[in-house]
Formats: structure tokens, sequence, C-alpha cells
């Protein structure tokens, strides 16, 4: 029998704390064969006890890299070249602290030597949740894996993109959580003035005001927008999600009124209906795709 594919997870991290950062490492137990960290934050790190305490790190199988955050195509740049000298793997997992996988991204990760020579990257799909847990905007295909060649760089400030593979992909039906904006207005906020400063196009709340959003009014377009959760967490993030809950419930409870408040219309409704089964027969059909199948499918 051939040996499963070598996946290495590539990790950015900068100065804030990632509360799902625990949560996002111990769902890649099983999904990657190692983690590859740069963490570009200045002075000393944040992130240092969730990192130490993850499975990796006590293993061994944790790479971390200091190098100070120039953007975001440079920092990821730096996980390709300590891939290569820690010769990795064949496959990539792209991910973010703000996001949390499931179970069926072991089953994936140990299939990717299904994927053809031709096709170049494995597309899931992620929970955009907003303004809780228990609501989200949209379910967005994202890249979760891609291969590791010579030559493969990232490009871009920000909103990087992937240079040098030619490759097809092959979209999953399988669907995992980000949950990015679940916390306050001000970090959605900071977060703004970081993409703006490296060339990224919108509105942008003044350093001086930070401390003064009203988040009534901030998210005041998204209220009617949230569509309501009805599945199950990952496994790995539902401890962060009860904590959040505990600690957050005044906000919470807020965002919860604002949305029903704003979705009593009748109109309102039936739109966030429909987009709900768009949302789900967009991902869930995925498995019409033979190829998506087998990668899904339990050896």
């Amino acid at each position: 029998m051939p040996s499963a594919p070598r996946v290495a997870a590539h990790l950015i991290l900068g100065a804030r704390e990632e509360p799902f950062l625990g949560s996002l490492l111990a769902s890649l137990e099983g999904v990657a064969g190692c983690v590859i960290v740069n963490d570009n934050g200045t002075g000393d790190s944040v992130h240092e006890e969730a990192l130490a305490q993850s499975g990796f790190a006590q293993s061994g199988r944790l790479f971390v890299d200091r190098t100070p955050f120039a953007d975001f195509a440079t920092a990821r740049n730096v996980c390709l070249r300590l891939h290569a000298e820690h010769d990795a793997g064949d496959w990539v997992a792209f991910v973010d602290a703000d996001e949390v996988h499931g179970a069926l991204a072991q089953t994936v990760a140990a299939n990717l030597d299904e994927v053809p020579d031709s096709c170049d990257f494995v597309d899931g799909y992620t929970w955009h949740f907003f303004p809780t847990p228990g609501w989200y905007l949209s379910i967005e295909r994202r890249m979760s894996f891609f291969r590791f060649r010579p030559g493969v760089r990232w490009m871009k400030p920000v909103h990087e993109q992937l240079e040098g593979l030619s490759g097809g992909r092959v979209a999953l039906p399988y669907v995992y959580g980000h949950y990015g904006h679940v916390f306050t207005a001000r970090r959605a906020a900071e977060k703004g003035r970081l993409y703006s400063s490296l060339g990224a196009p919108g509105d942008v709340v003044a350093e001086d005001r930070l401390d003064d959003i009203d988040p009534d009014a901030y998210y005041a377009n998204a209220w009617s927008r949230a569509l309501p959760f009805r599945g199950e967490h990952p496994v790995c993030a539902r401890g962060e999600v009860r904590r959040l809950s505990t600690e957050m419930a005044a906000q919470y409870a807020r965002s919860d009124e604002l949305v029903r408040r704003d979705q009593r219309p009748l109109q309102v409704r039936l739109r966030n209906r429909l987009w709900e089964a768009n949302y789900a027969m967009r991902w869930r059909g995925r498995a019409l795709d033979r190829l998506a199948r087998r990668l899904c499918r339990t050896p």
C-alpha cells in the first residue's frame, strides 16, 4: 500500500491574540504532519502559549519563524521557504488562525494521492459566522490544499494570490468554520485599517475613533443579511464557542436583537431563505463530482 501524501499546514500570525488558534491546531491533527508558522508580531509573541500547548509543538512537528511583517505575501512566502528547507511534503494545507476544520479534513488529507497530476488545488467551503457563532453571512468556496512545487510563490501585499501552479482544482462537499467576525467591531475595524494600509480599497475607521465605534451603526448594512446557523460547529471549535458565548453574552444578545429586528419584514425573511437554500446547494452539490466523492470517502 502506498503511504498517504505528506501535508504541511502553513499559518501566519500577527500581533493580536487569536482565540481560535488552539482550536485550529487541534483540528489539524491527522490532517497535517507538521505546522509551519510565520509569527510576525513584534516583541514577545502573544501566541507562544497556544503554540507550545499544541500536539505539534510537543511532538517536534511545529516550525516557527519570527520574520517581521511586511505584507501578507511576504509572510506566506516565509512559510514556503521553511517548507522547502524541512522537505515538508507534497501538499500544503492553507489555514488561518480564525478557522477550524471538521473531521472530514483528515479523510481528505489521507486521500490526496487520488488527485491527478493535472489538478493542483483542492477547495472546501467555509461558514462565515457573524455576528455570533449562531449566525453566518455566507458559505464561500475556499482553497484548502494546494500542491507544493518548486517555484510556487505568493504575490500581492493583501488579498494575496498564489503563482506558479497552473493545474486545475476540485471543490469538495465539505464546509468548515470561519470565526473571524464573532468578536468586537473594533477588532474588525483594526483589520480594515491594516488591509487599507497595504492597498485594499474601502472605508476605514480613523485610529482616534476606534474606541468610539458603535457596533449597531458599524454593522448596520449586515444585520438583515445574517442567516441562522442550523448545523454543528466543528468539534475542536465547540469549547471556544462556549467560552465566547459566556464572555460576550451581552454583545451577542444585542446582536441577536438587531438581527431579528431587521429581519421582521416578510420579504427579508423570504430572501434569506432563498440565500440559505442557494448556499446549501452550492456546497452539497459538489458531491456530484466523482473526484470529490473519492476524496471524501473513508478508506
